[in-house]
């Protein structure tokens, strides 16, 4: 079925081309590796120029769910795919999957205000007998759970968030918004493991797996820890980028490079 375009809209034409294609792409009604017709073929069915098609299809090349082999044509590359930059900003996962229009859930398996074990206390440098509030979620996209996310919070700064429902919800637009923290700066570590047998099971992939390990350590304006993270992702579908500079690493040892 071909989209129905509204030349008066505020929306370009080549985003309203790609909206129709990224529907059918998450969708499914366009199966992975299908090989579009080609720009000159779409062009005349949509009634628009090839390079507005050109445009949409460079759209979701960029979110990797089209790609471009050169002399065979354009195919439906609809692997999921975290991508994360070692500096990148302090965000949650849902976030990356609603900015790039998947659809997904979130399973709350356990929601708790406890006394924490002592790794999690001195991470958080926590007083005795104070409390976090601890919540274990799975996050769920095309049927298959593919994030195991733990969190761990300083109650002190949160009291009441036992009551909200994070299935809906995102974590650190509450802490903002809700409680009114002033996130600042997190310290991310990124360590490759293998999957045990509760992970595994929560993950739905083979014990010993290949997992992604991400620990990071939440502070509040004045280096104030104040959540702990803990996550295990499902390492077909994690992907770790960074930009290197050449003058960058002239400037950073001097007297090496020549």
């Amino acid at each position: 079925m071909l989209p129905k375009i509204n030349h008066s809209s505020h929306i370009p034409i080549n985003e309203q081309i790609a909206q129709w294609m990224r529907q059918n792409i998450l969708s499914s009604r366009w199966s992975q590796d299908l090989k579009l017709p080609s720009e000159d073929d779409l062009a005349a069915n949509l009634k628009v120029s090839r390079g507005t098609i050109r445009k949409a299809i460079e759209i979701l090349i960029d979110e990797r769910l089209l790609m471009r082999i050169h002399g065979k044509g354009t195919f439906v590359d609809n692997h999921l795919v975290f991508e994360q930059q070692p500096a990148g900003r302090i965000a949650g996962f849902s976030r990356d999957l609603i900015s790039r229009g998947i659809p997904f859930s979130t399973d709350v398996l356990l929601s708790e205000i406890i006394a924490p074990d002592t790794e999690v206390s001195d991470l958080l440098s926590l007083k005795p007998k104070q409390k976090i509030f601890h919540m274990k979620r799975l996050r769920i996209v095309r049927n298959n759970p593919v994030i195991f996310v733990e969190n761990h919070i300083v109650h002190d700064f949160c009291e009441g968030i036992a009551s909200i429902d994070f299935k809906t919800k995102q974590l650190y637009a509450t802490l903002e918004d809700e409680f009114k923290l002033k996130l600042d700066w997190a310290r991310r570590t990124y360590i490759a493991k293998i999957a045990d047998k509760n992970i595994a099971q929560l993950l739905k992939i083979k014990f010993g797996a290949p997992v992604m390990y991400l620990e990071e350590l939440y502070h509040l304006v004045g280096d104030t820890p104040v959540e702990l993270t803990r996550a295990w992702i499902n390492a077909e579908v994690f992907h770790i980028s960074t930009l290197i500079k050449r003058d960058d690493e002239k400037r950073d040892t001097p007297g090496i490079y020549r």
